[in-house]
């Protein structure tokens, strides 16, 4: 069993989004995601599924022409190959799961 506080874990990047990761295991990686207020993860395609937890603050994450408004709590799965953004509108942490 492995424990991570998150909670402690709260850098924010001056120049750009701050991508820590938490664990890797092989075949999954958990990474911790610190964007402050008007930050942005770019447009971006990943060769496996992504689950991001929204722990904090308020934006929007775009798939292709889709667009979705999340919120602390909001769990939003992207499938492998999608093309996919991050826009905060508030300063933001997002738990980023990626699942091969």
């Amino acid at each position: 069993m492995l424990m991570i506080e998150t909670n402690t874990k709260r850098d924010i990047s001056l120049s750009g989004v701050l991508s820590m990761p938490l664990l890797d295991a092989g075949k999954a990686r958990a990474l911790l995601l610190n964007l402050d207020a008007g930050q942005a993860v770019a447009p971006c395609q990943m060769p496996f599924m992504v689950l991001y937890f929204f722990i904090e603050g308020q934006g929007q994450i775009r798939m292709g022409d889709e667009q979705v408004e999340f919120q602390p709590g909001s769990l939003i799965a992207v499938p492998a190959g999608a093309v996919r953004s991050i826009s905060a509108g508030h300063q933001t942490r997002v738990l980023a799961v990626q699942i091969p």
